[in-house]
């Protein structure tokens, strides 16, 4: 079975790939280290000699936050509004990898180059930015469709019950979730598409790769089941693992900060898989083997 057999792909293309996981680690620790030492050096100067820190480290603590905010609450918010360009960054960088990444996994058995590494995320760059505001629209328009008529509907009426509100909105997020399955995979197969092709019409590619996947949809859809079950249970463990600790010591603050760098470097390497084994589905589909 085609969908199996490209998971298994995924995961042995990932495996062959830890020069390129790390280097995409290292960029997003980069990045995030920009972005919190000032974060903490200001934290810093404005909590002063006060025990803030070490009252927040308890748990939260609305008292303790609302001071540390009266105290530097113009200063945090210059600071936020600096941290949004940031933010953009990163995203750039997100399309800009998966140039990287599909140069490397179409031919994963090579010592990895990071010049070509480069040139593709270059190279694709704009094709790949197009096809990310394309289906930011798309998310757009499933969202209003899916949540409009909920909004609508449960805003129109008044001395709804909780679960009268509850239970459709359950429904609502029910059926969102099923078609981003479908939705997060186009959007890699798209991806695979124009990067095999060289193509630089990523409208038309959007809509040849979605007439491809739906006459298999239940194949392909199957793929995105399989290659979501892992980021989901990462998730998940991480959050309970989380909720679990109370940080209140520097040793559980490294445990914390170590414990992330790990998810983060995961989640790199099932990106790397998810693609991977998209890329091999597209490619057994348009060989028609």
């Amino acid at each position: 079975m085609k969908a199996i057999s490209s998971y298994l792909y995924g995961f042995s293309a990932a495996s062959k790939s830890f020069r390129m996981i790390t280097l995409i680690y290292l960029s997003y620790l980069f990045i995030a280290l920009l972005v919190a030492v000032p974060f903490f050096g200001l934290f810093q100067s404005v909590a002063g000699n006060r025990m803030l820190p070490d009252d927040l480290l308890k748990g939260f603590d609305a008292t303790a936050l609302r001071e540390l905010l009266s105290g530097g609450g113009k200063v945090f918010s210059y600071y936020i509004q600096a941290f949004w360009p940031w933010v953009f960054v990163f995203l750039l960088l997100q399309v800009y990898l998966n140039g990287g990444i599909l140069a490397w996994i179409s031919n994963p058995r090579g010592k990895f180059s990071g010049a070509l590494f480069h040139r593709s995320g270059r190279k694709y760059f704009w094709r790949f930015l197009k096809l990310t505001l394309y289906f930011a629209i798309i998310h757009l328009i499933i969202a209003l469709i899916v949540y409009l008529p909920y909004a609508l509907i449960t805003g129109s009426k008044t001395g709804l019950t909780d679960e009268q509100i509850i239970r459709p909105l359950i429904v609502c997020v029910s059926v969102h979730l099923v078609i981003l399955v479908f939705i997060f995979l186009l959007a890699d197969f798209t991806k695979a598409r124009i990067f095999e092709q060289d193509s630089s019409k990523v409208f038309k590619s959007i809509f040849k790769c979605l007439k491809i996947t739906i006459k298999r949809f239940f194949p392909f859809y199957f793929l995105g089941l399989l290659l979501g079950i892992l980021p989901v249970l990462l998730f998940v463990g991480f959050y309970l693992i989380r909720s679990a600790l109370v940080v209140d010591s520097t040793g559980l603050i490294i445990i914390i900060f170590v414990l992330q760098q790990i998810m983060v470097y995961a989640r790199v390497f099932l990106r790397t898989w998810r693609l991977a084994g998209t890329y091999h589905y597209y490619l057994g589909i348009s060989s028609g083997s």
